[in-house]
């Protein structure tokens, strides 16, 4: 079926597992496609057969909407923090650094996690992220060097990256395309609650202060795993359920199949497994990828540290470096790779305008927004609390408008539109940010946030939405991925670019209106340190190299955010109706208490098993799921 079309047909509605998924139970016999579903695909679709839409479905929601309260309270704190972190060390500058690095660790993470994912499960994928969330954060909250924290944040951007894609998709999982907006902007409507909580938080514990900072980051090493662990003890009881009754042949004829034939076939060694997940995750492809991008970006936040700047020979090296290995990975992705990042199938225009638009918005976000709020907080006297309410204007925004979006989709059937509209805001709110840098008035100030949040609100929705709506079930991790890491990967640019102009910039501006009234180490340290920064005297000289040296840093960021605005015309406009996406007619059916008896499972899966081993020609047996 077409992915452009407009509307289906009622009658072919299948449901998502049971008779819909990869075969057709039709007298006795199953109809097999060519193409095999990744394990992890097919156990979710079991879920389906065994929660019903009773007590289990509304335990599986709540516990998935504590998840996403935990991770928006931590959000919408610890993201300031690692500023004052830095700053703690006398390594303010190192936050562009940082956050390339995390920028890159987050791209490269998303296509191994929503592999994870496919191939084993949904719980699993869960555990391994909460693990490193933790682990990195226990690392940061005892630092004792600035390499220290930013080996932290790269174990809890991992783990981060996990929560955050997980979520994603499970919520892809479960919903249509005419809710999924609504549902997704939902789980982020925690954010909004937080925002007025975070103030008091950080006030709380004095995290704006040389080492409160710590407790902030250390709160959440106890907090995400306990509220995490309810949904982990939900999904893990409902794979064991599947696999237990056989509800997973009811989910997949390939799972069928792939166990009929496991006795007919060699026994794989652990090298060959090894090897087989090796290629499946493209191990090579995302070395290739991480270290191309930071030897073409990183260079960019450390060449004014260099003797002799961009004509140091270890900056020249690491650019020649990093250009010959960016080709090199274009040449093995196109030729040699078996299981490529972007493969073929899923490169449709849909999915390729999504990973525009969003590479570009994020890529022009952080150009801006790695040292925005720290520019804020030199050049506005407020307090520790009403700056930490402003830095959530934003982030509050987005979740409000995007729950606004999401109800406009449902409604209306369409995204294409809103997301325009979305992409035009939010140029006109960095023209406000742009305007700030000359006259940054509390009212300027927050009105660019307020535009920016419901320009992302409704643009960020429609490319998930979008990119989710053009490949199938089997496909829906992949493209999550896959657009998450171009975000990941635009957010690292514009960090780069950001950092670059930053490093360069402010030290001259600096030295332009504090030389005359400071020595040099004095300037090195307003330099170095925000909170230094802010109590410096002369103070109005301080704050006029600061807002000098933004001034390139906002230009840059408004000239790239009109490219989304150009991409967003090529979107295909979906109708958005009840199916899983517009590729399969897969609708998502839970089922009534008695359809989720074992009994009945068991039942029909014994038909299923019966009907493919005679169109295997293989000799009745014990059934599948009572041997496992």
């Amino acid at each position: 079926m077409p992915a452009e079309h407009e509307s289906h047909d009622k009658s072919k509605d299948v449901p998502m597992g049971e008779e819909g998924a990869r075969h057709v139970l039709e007298h006795d016999k199953v109809s097999f496609v060519s193409e095999d579903q990744d394990e992890g695909v097919t156990r979710i679709e079991a879920l389906y057969l065994v929660f019903g839409r009773g007590w289990r479905l509304v335990l599986l929601w709540a516990s998935i909407g504590l998840i996403a309260y935990v991770y928006a309270l931590s959000q919408s704190t610890t993201y300031v923090y690692l500023q004052f972190a830095t700053s703690a060390f006398s390594r303010h500058a190192a936050l562009g650094t940082i956050g390339v690095i995390n920028g890159l660790v987050a791209s490269i993470a998303q296509p191994i996690i929503a592999k994870l994912c496919d191939l084993s499960s949904r719980p699993a994928a869960y555990t391994a992220a909460v693990l490193l969330y933790v682990i990195g954060y226990i690392i940061v909250a005892a630092s004792h060097t600035v390499g220290e924290v930013a080996g932290g944040e790269v174990l809890f951007t991992i783990g981060n990256t996990g929560l955050s894609l997980i979520n994603t998709i499970i919520v892809a999982d479960m919903t249509n395309l005419q809710n999924r907006g609504l549902v997704n902007s939902l789980m982020a409507s925690p954010f909004i609650l937080n925002a007025f909580i975070a103030g008091y938080i950080t006030e709380g514990i004095s995290a704006f202060s040389e080492n409160g900072w710590r407790w902030g980051y250390g709160m959440f090493i106890i907090l995400v795993p306990v509220c995490i662990a309810p949904a982990l003890v939900v999904l893990f009881w409902a794979d064991r359920k599947a696999r237990r009754t056989g509800a997973l042949s009811l989910a997949s004829s390939s799972y069928v199949r792939r166990q009929l034939l496991k006795g007919t076939e060699p026994q794989q060694t652990r090298l060959q497994l090894a090897m087989y997940y090796f290629h499946r995750t493209d191990v090579i492809g995302l070395i290739l990828l991480a270290v191309s991008f930071g030897l073409l970006l990183v260079p960019a936040t450390i060449a004014t540290t260099m003797v002799g700047g961009y004509s140091n020979p270890s900056i020249i090296a690491m650019y020649v470096i990093g250009a010959v290995l960016w080709i090199v990975f274009i040449g093995y992705e196109w030729k040699f790779a078996k299981y490529p990042i972007m493969p073929k199938r899923v490169l449709n225009r849909s999915l390729i305008c999504s990973c525009i638009i969003d590479f570009f918005y994020f890529l022009s976000y952080y150009v801006a927004g790695t040292y925005w709020l720290s520019w804020v907080y030199v050049v506005k006297d407020w307090s520790d609390r009403d700056y930490t309410f402003f830095s959530n204007i934003l982030t509050v925004g987005l979740c409000f408008f995007g729950i606004v979006a999401g109800l406009l989709q449902r409604y209306t059937h369409r995204y294409k539109w809103i997301q325009l509209v979305g992409l035009v805001l939010r140029l006109i709110g960095n023209g406000l940010v742009f305007y700030a840098s000359k006259n940054p008035t509390d009212a300027v100030l927050v009105m660019s946030q307020i535009l920016g949040s419901a320009g992302g609100g409704f643009s960020v929705i429609g490319s998930m939405l979008a990119a989710q709506a053009s490949v199938p079930h089997q496909d829906t991790a992949l493209a999550i991925s896959l657009l998450n890491l171009w975000t990941q990967a635009g957010g690292a640019v514009g960090a780069a670019i950001g950092a670059s102009i930053w490093t360069n910039r402010l030290p001259e501006a600096l030295q332009k209106h504090l030389g005359n009234d400071l020595n040099s180490t004095q300037i090195a340290d307003i330099y170095g340190s925000i909170v230094v920064a802010r109590l410096a005297e002369p103070r109005e000289k301080v704050i006029e190299a600061y807002k000098e040296a933004s001034h390139y840093i906002f230009l840059a960021a408004l000239i790239l955010t009109a490219i989304p605005v150009v991409a967003g015309f090529f979107t295909s406009n979906f109708y958005l109706d009840t199916r899983h996406n517009t590729i399969e007619d897969k609708v998502i059916v839970m089922r009534s208490e008695e359809e989720t008896d074992e009994a009945v499972i068991r039942e029909k899966v014994q038909a299923v098993e019966e009907a493919a081993r005679r169109e295997l020609g293989i000799a009745p047996a014990q059934a599948l799921h009572q041997r496992r």
